[in-house]
């Protein structure tokens, strides 16, 4: 639902008419975003993550000025094409301007209108999730010396939370066993492969769910590589549940890539394939990317294998149809690169680790990556989310 402050000027100046037109065009806009557009008080829309004041004619400057206090943030106006609504819409945003205020003027056909809503209400309702999130982060990630985030500037730009957990807790909780059954470890044990593997792997599952749910984290990285040695097994499988679960979950203790999963997780509703960029041909800009686990719900169809360097636990291999995707990385503040790509085809190589795609690229994504990355792991989202991400960042 979208709550907006109906704002029109004095009845004596204006159009008797302005009312229907303006419920009309409202029914219309509720009809393109396919989701009910209500008028309400200064005071409910005060409690949006997206405040909208409706500028319904002109004159209606004198009714904003009495109520933009009562709100904050960006200052949304939608207009509509008659009534001297856009007259008034510019001289509000010129008078925000004036306070030092940021503000938008929402205006054109009712398609442009509801794409620009949408995103700007995905991205005000991604960002309230994000305050106090609590990033669980079980080890540090010694073997990636560009992945680790810096908690000031994470609690600065997103109000999130980076909390360091030993990854001898995780081992510990691993020894008592046990995990709880769902859709996802039910089908993972109609797989055809080692039944104890798979056992083994779920009780890395069942031990970091318990810890999750200990802590209070939304979201956790783990420093998987240690746990090879440790405990004979991988945490593929636990990461790829989770991710399908709707909390993300990033490999080998990558706090980087964890606060970009979360961010692409909060804004697209779908989960992120974090993956390494294996091979980029420069001509053709096709770039190889893969990684020994992907959320359970992204593939079309998959299967088990083992994990690709250590050769032991249970890894995925995958399939999924050619189609648009979004390529997203976040340093944890300020820095960010996003852009559209294709997935062309996955494939089944012995030479990488197990779920690899291929991806088209354009000159834009092949610089960046070839000249300055934001460290090795990105993630990769279905669909084109590119407009989200950068209105993220303004």
């Amino acid at each position: 639902m979208y709550k907006v402050k109906f704002l029109m000027g004095p009845s004596d100046c204006n159009d008797e008419n302005i009312p229907s037109y303006s419920e009309d065009f409202i029914l219309k806009l509720s009809e393109e975003l396919k989701e009910q557009v209500v008028y309400s008080s200064i005071d409910e829309i005060a409690k949006e993550a997206l405040p909208i004041y409706f500028i319904a004619s002109g004159g209606a400057e004198i009714d904003f000025n009495k109520n933009y206090k009562k709100t904050s943030g960006k200052y949304i106006l939608l207009t509509t094409p008659a009534y001297n609504s856009l007259a008034s819409a510019l001289e509000i945003l010129g008078f925000l301007h004036e306070q030092g205020l940021e503000g938008e003027i929402i205006h054109g056909s009712i398609q442009l209108i509801a794409k620009r809503l949408k995103v700007l209400k995905n991205v005000a309702e991604a960002k309230q999730k994000m305050k106090g999130m609590r990033l669980g982060c079980f080890g540090k990630p010694d073997g990636l010396i560009a992945s680790e985030v810096n908690n000031y500037d994470l609690k600065k730009q997103f109000g999130m939370e980076i909390i360091h957990i030993e990854l001898e807790e995780l081992i510990v909780e691993f020894n008592k066993g046990g995990y709880q059954e769902n859709e996802y470890t039910k089908e993972l044990k109609q797989k055809n492969f080692d039944k104890k593997e798979i056992d083994k792997a779920l009780n890395v599952y069942g031990a970091v769910v318990r810890l999750i749910k200990k802590y209070n984290f939304d979201a956790i990285s783990v420093k998987c590589f240690e746990l090879l040695g440790r405990i004979d097994t991988t945490g593929c499988l636990a990461l790829a549940i989770l991710n399908a679960q709707g909390i993300a979950a990033a490999c080998e203790g990558d706090q980087k890539a964890l606060v970009s999963m979360v961010i692409a997780n909060l804004l697209t509703g779908n989960p992120g394939f974090m993956a390494n960029p294996n091979f980029i041909d420069s001509d053709t800009k096709e770039c190889v990317i893969a990684h020994c686990t992907l959320p359970l719900n992204m593939p079309d169809s998959y299967s088990l294998t083992t994990h690709f360097e250590s050769g032991i636990g249970v890894a995925i291999t995958s399939d999924i149809k050619s189609q648009p995707m979004t390529i997203f990385k976040s340093d944890g503040a300020s820095r960010y690169f996003t852009h559209k790509c294709t997935l062309e085809k996955t494939m089944h190589k012995s030479n990488l680790c197990r779920s690899q795609m291929t991806i088209k690229i354009d000159d834009e994504t092949f610089d960046y990556l070839m000249n300055k990355p934001i460290s090795n792991h990105h993630i990769f989202v279905l669909g084109d989310w590119v407009e989200d991400f950068k209105e993220l960042y303004k």
